[in-house]
């Protein structure tokens, strides 16, 4: 079983303090904070991330979806690392762009 906290903004200077004290992953990772996922990934190769997807993208369709997937490519091939929006999913994207959304996140998780 695995330690997770959920943790809001920057985390960045607190995950050695968590690492620390037997926390072995974080979420949501906030790209809404600031937090570089691939230097903490650098840094911390063993933490486990759920988060990093800037939501804020969604509404605009399925190519500004898939460049956001496409920046987290290196995060995903390091492993450990789930991404997914903090919180929730803003009230201005429809169905139809959050099923585009899912459809993404299947094909950019896939093995």
């Amino acid at each position: 079983m695995l330690t997770i906290v959920d943790t809001d903004g920057d985390v960045t200077l607190l995950v050695p303090w968590l690492i620390e004290n037997g926390v072995e992953g974080v979420l949501p990772l906030e790209r809404q904070a600031g937090v570089d996922g691939m230097a903490l990934r650098n840094e911390f190769p063993k933490l486990r991330m759920v988060g990093h997807y800037d939501k804020m993208v969604m509404k605009n369709g399925e190519e500004a979806m898939r460049a956001e997937f496409d920046r987290l490519v290196p995060i995903i091939k390091a492993g450990g690392f789930i991404p997914s929006v903090d919180h929730q999913t803003p009230p201005e994207v429809s169905l139809e762009n959050y099923r585009i959304f899912l459809k993404l996140l299947e094909e950019y998780t896939a093995d």
